[in-house]
């Protein structure tokens, strides 16, 4: 073999091992998650799984053992509303909402539950799941509440809202980050009678207030 054969199957070695070393590398952004499943290892609890996880760095799979699938851990928006649902006193509600959710990156226990539960999934399978999530979780909290309550104290019921669905969503392996009510309305008009009536109580504690305030100027 001479010496120019030699060198072209040493050159051919080294771009074949190159090229495959290439295709090992898996490199993962910091807003993307890889799931590298096809050996076992053990959690912080002891438990034993069968993958490796990496966010925002880079690792080596093992080739023919090892699998690589990705999960997107941006924020996404998600809009729920509810129409005519029951509130406290069986009054129907209109209520309109949207929050900000994501694939939980930590802690652990949570995103073990998004590798369980979402991996595979598309993106509009998981944005369903956790909209269909928000919306049983706002009728359950809907319900516990008065009309006064969720238009009056609209903070109050997105806070009491965000930690009953927060347990569920993390249960799935979501992330609730920001929870708005952004408007509540019914269709018998109640809220506006309420609103009248209230309206009316400011003018006439006014005009009473009015008045005391002239009697003790006369005196």
């Amino acid at each position: 073999m001479t010496p120019a054969v030699i060198a072209f199957v040493v050159f051919l070695a080294a771009m074949v091992a190159v090229a495959t070393v290439r295709a090992l590398i898996v490199i993962v952004p910091p807003n993307r998650a890889a799931v590298i499943t096809g050996r076992t290892r053990l959690l912080t609890d002891g438990e034993q799984v069968g993958y490796r996880s990496v966010i925002g760095n880079r690792t080596l799979r093992v080739p023919i053992i090892e699998t690589v699938q990705h999960m997107n851990l941006e924020t996404f928006p998600i809009e729920i509303s509810v129409t005519n649902a029951f509130s406290k006193g069986n009054i129907p509600l209109n209520v309109e909402a949207i929050a900000n959710v994501k694939i939980a990156s930590e802690p652990e226990a949570v995103f073990n539950n998004a590798v369980e539960r979402l991996l595979g999934k598309t993106e509009d399978e998981i944005r369903a799941l956790a909209k269909d999530t928000l919306m049983g979780n706002l009728r359950g909290v809907l319900a516990t509440l008065t009309p006064e309550e969720v238009n009056e104290d609209r903070l109050g019921f997105a806070k009491a809202l965000a930690e009953d669905a927060g347990e569920d969503l993390a249960a799935l392996g979501f992330h609730l980050d920001v929870l708005k009510i952004q408007n509540v309305s019914d269709e018998r008009g109640y809220l506006e009678a309420i609103g009248r009536k209230k309206a009316a109580e400011a003018v006439r504690d006014a005009e009473i207030a009015e008045a005391d305030a002239q009697a003790d100027t006369r005196e």
